[in-house]
C-alpha cells in the first residue's frame, strides 16, 4: 500500500550557489524508511554510517519528536520535519598545475575526401580513411591507423561529396572515428571528473586549446547510502549496482550542464570525458558490484584503463562521444591516486617522495622515478566528519581551525559565525590544541578541567567547545574521548602505512625529501598540528606540500597530452601494492602509532 510523506521546514540544500527549502510530498510503499523516503524524494539526507542507526545524523522531526529517520518505517501518512541546516560545502577544486605541451589524444582533422574514379574499386569509408591518415602523416605520424567503421558516419560521407565536394571535418581518437561533419565554427571540448567517496569535482576544457573554461562541484550523492566504501560496497552486494552507478551518473550529468552554462556552451559539443576515482568510486561508475573489494584478497575487477562510448553513460554530451576510466593500482588504490602521481610526476622525479591523499581512505605512495610503492590504510571517515559526535563536513559553521592563546583553545569557524560541529583540519588543531595544553595526554585520555564535561548519559566525557547559547544551531558543541579515539585510530593506520612503506623501500624518515598532501582535507590542515598527532613523522613538517585536488589535476592531464594517458598506464602497472595487512609486523606497528608523540 502506498503511503504519502510530506517535507517541510528546516532542511535546506545548497546547489549552484541557490538554497532551495525542502517542501516535497512522495508516495512510497507501506514499510520504507523515511530515510528511503528521503532518498526517492531527492532530498539527499546526511547518513554516513549508511542507514545502519548509529551516527544519529539522520534525524527529522515527526510530531514534534526527533527521530532518526533510518529507524522510522512509514505506516501510515506522514509530515516530516527535516533538521538540516543551509550551509554551502567547501569542494576544494584547484590542484597544482604541471605544464604539458597540448598533445590530447582527441584530435580535429579538416581533411578533403577524394572522389571516387570510374573503374576504382574503392568504398566511401576507405577513402575517407586515406583523408584522415594523410592529415596525420601531415601532423608528424609515422604510422597508418585502421579505423573501425562506423554505420552512422557512411551516409555522411556521401552527403559532404555531393555538398561540400569532400570538404571536411573529422574528429579522432585513436582508431575511433567519433564524428565527421561539415567544417564549422562550433566548439569541441572535452571533461575531466574527479569522482571522490565524499565529493566530485569537474572541469571544462577547450579540445583546440587546452584551456579551462569551467569548473563545477558536489557532493558525490553516494553519501546517503554511507559514508565510507565499505558501506557502498555492501550495499550494492545486496541490492545490485545499478542504484549506486546510476546516481552518480545522473549527478555528473548535472554537472556538465553547469559547467557548459558557465562557459557559455552546449554539452553535445563535449567528445571526451575522463573519469577517475578509487577502486570503489570506479567499479561503482562503471556498473560493477565490487564484491571482490569486500572480501579477501580485496583485489579489482579490472585495473587496465578503459575507453567506452560515452553514450553507454548517459552523460548526455556528444552521441560519438569517448569516456576515458584511468586504471587502477590495487583494490583500495584506485585511479585517483594514478592521477596524483601524473599531477606530481612521480615518474620522472629524482628526490624521495611520500605522497598522501587523506580522505575516507588514505592512499600513500613513497619512491621516485626509480620504484615507487603504494599502500592503503583504512583511515576511516574520522576526518571527513563521519563517526564524530559533533563532525560535519567543511561547510558554514565548522570549525576548521583552533589554536591555543594564553593557555585558551581559540576557534577559527568558516563563516565567521557560531560553530555548529567541527570539520576534519579543525579536528587535528584541537587535539593538537589539548595535548599542547595538557587536557589531552599521551594515551588520548581526556584530563580533569575546567570544560571537561558530561554532555548527557551517553557522553559522559568530554571538552566543551562552545555550549548551546555559544553554538550556530542551540546544541553543544564538544570533542568526546571516543572523538579522540577514532582520530587515534585513523592517524595510527596512516603512520603505520608510512612507517612500513619506508622499511620496505629500505629507507628512514629522515631519507624521505618532500612529501605532497594532496586532497581538500590535505590541503586545509595544518601539518604542524598533523604532525604534534603523529600522523605525520614530525622530522617531515617543514617537507610538506600541499598540492590541492591533484586527483582531478591528472584527470585533466591525462586529456591534455596523450602521452600523459599512456604514462597513467605506465605509472598503475609499475607501481608495487603493499598489503599492510598481510604483514606480519603491520599490528604491531599501528599499535605502536596509536599513541600521540611526547613533545
Amino acid at each position: 500500500m502506498d503511503r504519502n510523506i510530506k517535507y517541510r521546514g528546516g532542511g535546506f540544500e545548497y546547489i549552484q550557489g541557490v538554497f532551495y527549502k525542502k517542501k516535497k510530498e512522495v508516495s512510497v510503499q507501506e514499510g520504507t524508511t523515511v530515510l528511503e523516503a528521503e532518498r526517492i524524494a531527492g532530498l539527499s539526507p546526511d547518513a554516513p554510517c549508511g542507514g545502519a542507526g548509529k551516527c544519529g545524523k539522520c534525524t527529522v522531526k515527526i510530531n514534534g519528536s526527533v527521530e532518526k529517520a533510518c529507524q522510522i518505517k512509514i505506516t501510515a501518512d506522514l509530515e516530516v520535519e527535516t533538521i538540516g541546516q543551509a550551509s554551502e560545502h567547501r569542494i576544494l577544486v584547484k590542484g597544482t598545475e604541471r605544464a604539458v605541451a597540448f598533445q590530447p589524444e582527441l584530435e580535429i582533422l579538416d581533411i578533403e575526401i577524394q572522389p571516387c574514379k570510374v573503374g576504382e574499386n574503392s568504398s566511401d569509408w576507405k577513402r575517407l580513411c586515406e583523408a584522415v591518415n594523410k592529415k596525420l602523416r601531415e601532423k608528424g605520424s609515422k604510422a597508418d591507423r585502421v579505423f573501425r567503421p562506423k554505420l552512422e558516419i557512411l551516409p555522411v560521407i556521401s552527403h559532404l561529396m555531393k555538398e561540400k565536394g569532400g570538404t571536411a571535418r573529422a574528429i579522432v581518437s585513436g582508431d575511433e572515428m567519433l564524428e565527421l561533419k561539415e567544417q564549422d565554427d562550433k566548439p569541441v571540448l572535452m571533461a575531466a571528473f574527479d569522482i571522490g567517496t565524499t565529493t566530485v569535482a569537474g572541469y571544462l576544457l577547450d579540445g583546440r586549446t587546452g584551456e579551462q573554461l569551467a569548473t563545477a562541484s558536489a557532493l558525490n550523492v553516494q553519501t546517503e547510502y554511507g559514508a565510507d566504501v565499505i558501506m557502498r560496497a555492501n550495499y550494492s552486494l545486496e541490492h545490485g549496482a545499478e542504484e549506486l552507478s546510476a546516481c552518480i551518473r545522473v549527478l555528473l550529468k548535472k554537472l556538465i550542464r553547469t559547467l557548459c552554462k558557465e562557459a557559455g556552451k552546449e554539452p553535445e559539443d563535449i567528445y571526451q570525458v575522463s573519469v577517475v576515482g578509487n577502486t570503489c568510486m570506479h567499479h561503482l561508475f562503471l556498473g560493477i558490484v565490487p564484491d571482490s573489494l569486500v572480501h579477501a584478497p580485496y583485489n579489482p575487477a579490472i585495473s587496465h584503463g578503459l575507453t567506452f562510448p560515452a553514450e553507454k553513460f548517459r552523460l548526455g554530451i556528444h552521441p560519438g562521444g569517448q569516456l576515458i576510466a584511468l586504471p587502477v593500482i590495487a583494490g583500495f588504490v584506485g585511479a585517483d591516486t594514478v592521477a596524483c602521481l601524473l599531477a606530481v610526476n612521480l615518474e620522472e622525479e629524482k628526490k624521495m617522495t611520500l605522497m598522501i591523499d587523506i580522505g575516507t581512505n588514505g592512499e600513500i605512495v613513497l619512491g621516485n622515478s626509480k620504484r615507487r610503492i603504494a599502500c592503503s590504510t583504512a583511515a576511516g571517515p574520522a576526518f571527513e566528519g563521519a563517526k564524530i559526535a559533533c563532525g560535519m563536513r567543511g561547510a558554514e559553521g565548522a570549525i576548521e581551525h583552533a589554536h591555543l592563546e594564553e593557555g585558551r583553545l581559540v576557534c577559527k569557524v568558516i563563516g565567521d559565525g557560531k560553530p555548529t560541529g567541527i570539520c576534519g583540519s579543525g579536528l587535528i588543531d584541537i587535539i593538537a590544541g589539548l595535548l599542547e595544553a595538557g587536557v589531552i595526554d599521551e594515551t588520548g585520555r581526556l584530563m580533569e578541567g575546567p570544560r571537561v564535561v558530561q554532555i548527557d548519559d551517553n557522553t559522559k566525557t568530554a571538552y566543551l567547545l562552545a555550549g548551546p547559547s555559544e553554538s550556530g544551531n542551540g546544541k553543544p558543541v564538544y570533542l568526546s574521548q571516543k572523538d579522540i579515539r577514532e582520530v587515534q585510530l585513523a592517524k595510527g593506520a596512516i603512520a603505520a602505512g608510512i612507517a612500513l612503506l619506508a622499511e620496505q623501500m629500505g629507507i628512514t624518515l629522515e631519507q624521505i625529501e618532500q612529501v605532497y598532501i594532496a586532497g581538500a582535507f590535505g590541503n586545509y590542515m595544518d601539518p604542524a598540528g598533523a604532525c604534534r598527532i603523529g600522523m605525520l613523522p614530525g622530522i617531515l613538517k617543514d617537507r610538506i606540500i600541499p598540492v590541492g585536488n591533484a586527483a582531478g589535476e591528472g584527470a585533466k592531464l591525462a586529456l591534455l597530452n596523450n602521452e600523459e594517458l599512456e604514462r597513467a598506464e605506465r605509472l598503475a602497472r609499475h607501481t608495487e601494492f603493499l598489503e599492510l595487512a598481510a604483514l606480519p609486523e603491520f599490528q604491531d606497528e599501528f599499535v605502536d602509532q596509536l599513541e600521540f608523540p611526547e613533545e
